[in-house]
């Protein structure tokens, strides 16, 4: 019998993360893309300021030109802003766009 509910309930689960990647923006991001924008959220959740070198960290199992590359696709569909440092022009910082706060706001309105 508890095998069963078990099952029932990781049906549930997976029909529940199927809907959520259908929702944009997720339908629009590869499974890369997807990890690092929550790897992103996550990490401006605990600092401030997040870097394009400290992107490059969040996906240390992947090249930085990969990790570049995903960033950019991320900026490309709008849900990452790359800017200049004021400070110094060197460093590049990464920020949420609207949409993207949008979409984690959304996901998470009933959890906090």
């Amino acid at each position: 019998m508890a095998r069963q509910s078990r099952s029932i309930t990781n049906i549930k689960l997976v029909n529940l993360l199927v809907f959520l990647r259908g929702l944009p923006p997720l339908s629009s991001l590869t499974g890369d893309e997807e990890r690092l924008l929550f790897a992103i959220y996550g990490a401006l959740q605990n600092h401030s300021e997040l870097s394009v070198s400290d992107v490059y960290e969040l996906v240390a199992d992947k090249s930085a030109a990969s990790a570049y590359r995903r960033l950019m696709s991320l900026q490309k569909k709008g849900l990452v802003h790359i800017g200049m440092d004021d400070f110094d022009k060197r460093r590049r910082r990464i920020a949420l766009t609207k949409a993207a706060d949008n979409f984690f706001a959304w996901l998470y309105r009933d959890w906090e």
